[in-house]
């Protein structure tokens, strides 16, 4: 795990409203320091739950229990799961699920099996699990009793997006770390030397909340070199202005700029939003971006991060984990980070947070319907969430300052838990054979392949479809 963290604050027409406070910026050390001498405002200091067992389905156990030794981090860890079993004296185990056995767990709970207090899938297999009804509801009394989503520990836009009908189904804690599957901007330092530009204008520019898509499209096009003597921009021989996965990065854009293909008023009216005219201004400006600026080509997963390690390619965009990938810690050329540019606004200009999504394989926190004992789970979920939240500062003293190449990137860094958001859509993913991503979400990937892309024309003609799948998902089985 990396820059843990879960609070955002944003605001549009993909978000819940929220508040106004301008924290996208700001590093969370502050926030976590005072939680660390105040403690839990509300948890109980000790309770005794007689030995009450606690069991967490995941893929990778290490995310709840690590091994003890492996790494610095990873002891943090469970030096704060011990004090939560001593403090209220429960167990804390884990049940391995493949990650492909989603499927297993969900006719386990059908059939009313309790299965897990708390499971862990990924975004993209959870929509069958809130589709169904088979997850306990934040709000409910047991539940709240302990757990609010309003607090820095957890992920306030993840209860907009597992809202369904007025329930929350979903949660993301700091157990999790979203930010480490956050969307952010990495840039080559030798190439930005090169063209003439300091790493610290782009910093400034972060800093006046000044860096936005077209100052991205503006050093972009200035690194585009022909290095095959071609005389044009033609190949993977050639210095881009960005490298990247096109579709996920797309997608990453789309949340920077709150334009999302569903949303809902606190879970209420849901709405296909694709075709909506910021939508679609911005799509169409994103299709503009990808393929006719000439600064973009695109590659494979496993072939763009090479580009960007050996120097053909000025941006690269990835999760925030990936300062510790084995190839970008080898990386002979130095590199800073920035958050997802600014995205345009609805009504001009540009948004006033950084946000980013994050990616569809992180995992949730749902608590099955059929868990008997809701208010212990609750409560136990709340205090490891909470540790793992105090923490933060520590782990990014012990692992994030060996990896980053610079105090600026370090301090972005600690600013990116901040810009995490997820969309509906991602739940949408994997209803119905995965029929929503195919016929809605993919018409991204067309966004980021074909000039001059037909974007009002595409978005309004899959709008009943899409209205209708989502209508489909929010009803229930």
């Amino acid at each position: 795990m990396l820059f843990a963290g879960c609070k955002t604050n944003d605001g549009d027409v993909s978000s819940k409203e929220t508040a106004s406070k301008d924290t996208t910026s700001l590093s969370n050390t502050e926030e976590v320091d005072k939680y660390q001498e105040e403690g839990h405002p509300t948890l109980p200091e000790s309770l005794d739950l007689g030995g009450f067992e606690m069991t967490y389905a995941v893929f990778e156990p290490w995310q709840i229990i690590p091994e003890e030794g492996i790494s610095a981090e990873g002891d943090l860890i469970l030096e704060a799961l011990r004090e939560v079993q001593e403090t209220y004296n429960c167990v804390i185990s884990v049940r391995q699920v493949d990650v492909t056995e989603w499927d297993t767990a969900m006719t386990a709970i059908v059939a009313g099996e309790e299965f897990a207090n708390v499971i862990m899938p990924r975004i993209h297999q959870s929509g069958g699990f809130l589709q169904s009804r088979l997850c306990a509801d934040y709000l409910s009394p047991e539940i709240s009793k302990y757990i609010d989503m309003d607090n820095p520990w957890w992920n306030d836009t993840m209860a907009y997006a597992s809202n369904v009908l007025g329930s929350v189904y979903a949660g993301c804690s700091a157990i999790v770390c979203p930010a480490d599957s956050t969307y952010i901007t990495f840039f080559n330092a030798n190439i930005l030397k090169e063209i003439g530009v300091q790493p610290e204008e782009l910093y400034d520019l972060w800093e006046k909340k000044e860096w936005t898509w077209d100052a991205f499209v503006k050093y972009a096009k200035m690194a585009n070199k022909d290095l095959d003597g071609s005389g044009a921009m033609d190949s993977v021989e050639d210095r881009w202005g960005f490298v990247c996965p096109g579709y996920d990065t797309a997608q990453a854009f789309c949340s920077s700029a709150s334009v999302a293909s569903c949303t809902t008023t606190d879970g209420m009216n849901p709405t296909y939003s694709f075709n909506t005219a910021h939508c679609i201004s911005t799509l169409t400006k994103l299709n503009k971006i990808f393929t006719t600026e000439g600064i973009y080509t695109n590659l494979s997963w496993g072939n763009n991060i090479p580009m960007f390690t050996s120097g053909k390619g000025l941006f690269w965009f990835a999760g925030l984990a990936m300062v510790g990938y084995q190839s970008i810690r080898e990386m002979e050329d130095d590199f800073g980070i920035l958050p997802m540019p600014l995205g345009p606004k609805a009504e001009g200009g540009w948004q006033d947070e950084y946000m980013s999504r994050v990616d569809h394989n992180t995992n949730l926190c749902i608590i099955p319907v059929t868990v008997s004992n809701k208010e212990y789970t609750a409560l136990v979920l709340e205090a490891m969430t909470f540790k793992y939240f105090t923490i933060i500062n520590e782990k990014v003293d012990t692992y994030a300052n060996l990896y980053c190449r610079d105090d600026k990137s370090v301090e972005v860094a600690n600013t990116i838990y901040n810009t995490s958001r997820f969309e509906i859509s991602q739940f949408l993913y994997g209803i119905n054979g995965g029929a929503y991503n195919a016929g809605v979400e993919t018409k991204i990937r067309d966004i980021v392949n074909i000039a001059n892309y037909d974007v009002s024309g595409q978005m309004n003609s899959c709008a009943d479809l899409a209205q209708q799948m989502i209508d489909d998902y929010f009803n229930g089985l």
